[in-house]
């Protein structure tokens, strides 16, 4: 078995084991108790500083974008129609991990000059404590310096230049450099700025992202039975030689799926409390609730809509080995050749959000590791320059450096979350 292959399945393992767990120790209560989780979701109880719903659009300004896009072409071109049931599933399971893990950032978030300071490393220090916890902490936010490079970074930047390229037959080295000035004027704004700037673009972009795949898929209504069937038929076939009840869990589709989605919404790797510990709120529970919103709006709705995209496209005969390229063409058979501009822009406004999200995240994390203006200045530099050569890589190199980072931050992060589960509880109970 290969390392990527041996990479994903133990994503996989971590996902659907913390996810069990948390569902089960919580009595799944956002399932039993639905009105009273969305409204308590909304409700605002201070009108000073961050709203909730601003840090909820810089949390979704990391994760909407690639991932539910490009993400979603690459794991059905190599999972199949299968890969989205998995992806569904990936959601639905992974949306208590970031309930809570956005529920422990508020909860030991420290004040500071800027607003409030959160994430896994003040948890896992100030929580589990002791040396342990502390060099959990430190641990955590060096992962989370490097994965800054790769997740929210390399990824982003390969994508939107590719899209350049295919529809404005733009050089990727000089897209690469522009792309890079104008994110440095954002980024040295501060969290902010950043919230700001995310609070007007992600609203705009998802919906005429949404627009137009209602568009596609309206057109293509008839056949959403046949998708359906497509996809809960194609979920659990095994290309594995084990075969049998288990075989599933070792197909393409299974692994494809699972780790599309959890980079998707990125449950449980730790990245969202680094956001949502910037909000006013009275209840670290109300903003984890704000984290089930997230990963619905994230996973389920957005990246259903992609792939109901791209399998109207391959009935219509579309063939690319290219995951941006599989979009476009899917867009321009739905539609038209003007509908690729615009979903070309709205993917250059998504990795745009994204990178300045991830920015933010790195040079935070760094900050708990070191407070030297040089070590910043010298991450902002280097994190600049991936911005340029991130997109000369290859479309493989680029998702398995993803898949790794990722992988890292959950295996530091779902354990922290376990050794405080009765804190989670404590705070549920608040309001549950």
């Amino acid at each position: 078995m290969k390392f990527s292959e041996i990479l994903r399945y133990s994503l996989c393992t971590l996902i659907f084991g913390g996810g069990a767990f948390f569902l089960f120790y919580l009595k799944g209560f956002f399932i039993f108790h639905p009105i009273k989780t969305v409204r308590e979701m909304f409700r605002r109880t201070d009108k000073n500083g961050i709203s909730p719903l601003r840090a909820l659009s810089a949390s979704l300004s990391g994760t909407l974008g690639v991932g539910n896009i490009v993400g979603v072409a690459v794991a059905m071109m190599i999972g199949g129609a299968g890969a989205v049931f998995w992806i569904w599933i990936s959601a639905i399971v992974s949306m208590i991990l970031k309930y809570c893990e956005i529920t422990l950032g508020v909860k030991y978030r420290k004040k500071s000059a800027a607003g409030f300071e959160g994430g896994p490393m003040y948890y896992m220090e100030n929580g589990i404590g002791g040396k342990f916890g502390k060099a959990c902490g430190a641990l955590f936010a060096l992962a989370a310096v490097a994965s800054s490079f790769s997740v929210g970074n390399i990824v982003q930047v390969y994508a939107a230049s590719d899209a350049a390229n295919i529809i404005f037959g733009m050089n990727e080295l000089v897209f690469g450099l522009i792309f890079a000035a104008a994110i440095a004027f954002v980024i040295f704004g501060g969290f902010d700025r950043i919230s700001r700037v995310t609070s007007v673009l992600l609203p705009a972009m998802s919906a005429v992202y949404i627009l137009l795949c209602l568009a596609v898929t309206a057109k293509n209504a008839q056949l959403i039975p046949a998708f359906m069937k497509e996809i809960f038929s194609q979920a659990f076939v095994s290309e594995s030689a084990c075969g049998g009840a288990l075989g599933f869990l070792f197909s393409r589709a299974f692994s494809e799926g699972v780790c599309k989605g959890t980079f998707s919404h990125e449950s449980g790797s730790g990245t969202a409390p680094m956001a949502h510990a910037n909000a006013q709120t009275d209840t670290p529970c109300r903003q984890g609730l704000l984290g089930l919103f997230e990963v619905f709006a994230d996973t389920i709705v957005m990246c259903t809509l992609t792939a109901f995209v791209i399998l109207a496209a391959w009935k219509g005969g579309a063939q690319n080995e290219n995951g941006m390229g599989l979009v476009l063409d899917a867009f321009e058979l739905g539609i038209g050749r003007g509908a690729c501009y615009v979903i070309g822009l709205c993917i250059l406004l998504f990795a745009f959000s994204t990178l300045i999200c991830w920015a933010y995240y790195g040079k935070f994390c760094l900050s708990y590791l070191t407070r030297s203006k040089k070590a910043g200045k010298a991450y902002m530099a280097v994190y600049l320059a991936c911005i340029a050569f991130g997109t000369l890589l290859s479309q493989e190199a680029v998702w398995l450096t993803a898949d790794v980072a990722i992988a890292i931050m959950t295996s530091l992060n779902l354990p922290a979350m376990i050794l405080l589960r009765k804190q989670i509880k404590h705070e549920t109970n608040v309001i549950f």
